[in-house]
């Protein structure tokens, strides 16, 4: 069965380091997709219209200090995107999650997400997909670090609040290494 696996926790609290891991022990495809992925790429474009971005630039959001630098940018467009359709980022992702499976059709895939920040998110994904997917959902805490902001700290407890999680994980700081090692060992758990 194809699998997708939501992780949610705050900024800088080990999700990309986990999914690392998970990419690394699983021994069928898998593909990293978030659901920001798509507001990145809808910037990108906008670089690239406005002639902003150019070949091989490091202007691009997938550049991670571009994006810190112009995260501002980042923030308010997919504000304005979420404030025409709440759904826009889910609908965007379930939609990839389609297209990625096609790649491998004799194969089932696992799509690993470390950005899942919201309830809807959880919500459209369950409908959209799982009567064909598995959905397992995670969340990574670390000590001593807290929510980025008021609104991280609000769509993340919610999370935690109404989704039974299947997999909690706890970190000491700094710990990437056992991070990277706890995702290998959930990617051999969870058969994938």
């Amino acid at each position: 069965m194809k699998a997708i696996i939501l992780i949610t926790g705050y900024a800088r609290a080990g999700k990309d380091s986990l999914a690392e891991g998970i990419e690394l022990g699983a021994k069928r495809p898998s593909v990293r997709l978030n659901f920001a992925d798509m507001l990145k790429h809808a910037c990108d474009c906008y670089l690239q219209v406005l002639d902003l971005g150019g070949s091989g630039s490091s202007r691009t959001f997938r550049n991670e200090s571009f994006k810190v630098k112009h995260r501002e940018f980042l923030v308010a467009a997919g504000m304005f995107a979420r404030s025409i359709d709440r759904d826009v980022f889910a609908h965007a992702f379930t939609r990839q999650c389609m297209r990625d499976a096609k790649r491998f059709p004799d194969e089932d895939v696992t799509v690993i997400c470390s950005d899942w920040r919201y309830m809807n998110e959880l919500t459209i994904v369950n409908y959209a997909l799982g009567d064909e997917w598995k959905i397992y959902t995670v969340q990574v805490t670390t000590a001593g670090v807290e929510a980025a902001n008021e609104e991280e700290g609000k769509s993340i407890g919610e999370i935690v609040r109404n989704v039974p999680v299947h997999v909690n994980y706890g970190f000491k700081p700094d710990s990437k290494p056992s991070i990277l090692s706890e995702g290998k060992n959930l990617a051999r758990q969870l058969g994938l």
